[in-house]
This record gives structure tokens, sequence and C-alpha cells, in this order.
């Protein structure tokens, strides 16, 4: 009896381990955050979220190096805090909603509305540092309005290597 509890101790010890070592990195991707600060760009906020998202999945859509939480689960656990993406302590208190989704890493990012051109930033946080990976950052990409989507391209080719 005693041989037969201490093996299934093992099998469920190396099974565990098993599972934390193969298991994949879970990542959210997070609605940027208008450092304009006018209205009429929060629009933008959700956009580029949901671009980045979809090229995300996209890129690695059987889930074999990473899994993307979906934006409805991420948008729950920040309704959950009332965050809104256009207020000045988004960045501070998101971290509180991130702890709710189990992941460790987070795609983010910010842009800023200047004349007819955009200016666009991402990058990979690690949620245990609460800091952006600094090799996995897309900074200063100018857009113009009518092509920011371009920048979705750009953003995935940094922040890619950064959360496989």
């Amino acid at each position: 009896m005693k041989k037969c509890s201490t093996l299934i101790f093992v099998l469920s010890f190396i099974m565990l381990i098993a599972t934390n070592t193969y298991a994949q990195n879970r990542i959210a991707v997070l609605p940027f955050q208008n450092m304009d600060g006018k209205f009429e760009y929060n629009e933008w906020c959700y956009s580029l979220q949901d671009s980045l998202f979809k090229v995300l999945v996209a890129a690695d859509s059987d889930e074999a190096n990473y899994r993307v939480v979906p934006i409805d689960s991420v948008e729950a656990a920040l309704a959950d805090l009332n965050l809104d993406p256009a207020n000045p302590q988004y960045f501070t208190d998101m971290w509180k909603a991130i702890a709710k989704l189990n992941v460790k890493k987070v795609v983010s990012g910010s842009f800023i509305v200047e004349g007819n051109s955009m200016l666009i930033k991402a990058a990979v946080y690690d949620v245990k540092l609460k800091l952006p990976h600094p090799k996995f950052q897309a900074t200063n990409i100018f857009k113009d309005i009518d092509k920011v989507f371009d920048a979705i391209e750009e953003i995935l080719n940094v922040v890619k290597p950064g959360v496989m």
C-alpha cells in the first residue's frame, strides 16, 4: 500500500512538472492608451487592440507557442475595476486586472494624434516585473491617420518573438 501511494505521488509530481514545462505562454492584448486625451480618439484604443489581437492569433493559430486571452475576457477584467484606457491612472491600475487574467505577458501600447498623423508605440510587458521588455518594444511608429493599421504588422514583427 505504501509503495502504491508513493508511486502515485511520484507520477503526479512528474505530470505537474511536465505540464508546467510544456504549458503555453498565456498573453493578453490590452487596449491602447489614448495619450492625447481627446475623447474622439478613444475608438482607436480598441481598434488597435482588436487588430493586434487578430494578427497575434493568426500568427500562431494552432497555439503551439502562445495563447491569446480573448478580448471579452480582458474587457471583463477591466470592467470589474472600472478601468478606462483614456484615464491617466489606467497604466498603474491595469495590473490589478491583469492579475485576474493569469497571464505571463501583456502586450500594450499607446498613441498620440498630431494633425493627420499618429505616433504609436507598443511593447511586451513582463507581468512579474510590470516593465516592458527592452528588446520587444515597437516605438516611434508614425503613420498617417488613414494608414494607421499598417503599423500593426510592424508591431507584430517586434512583439511576436517576445511572447513566445
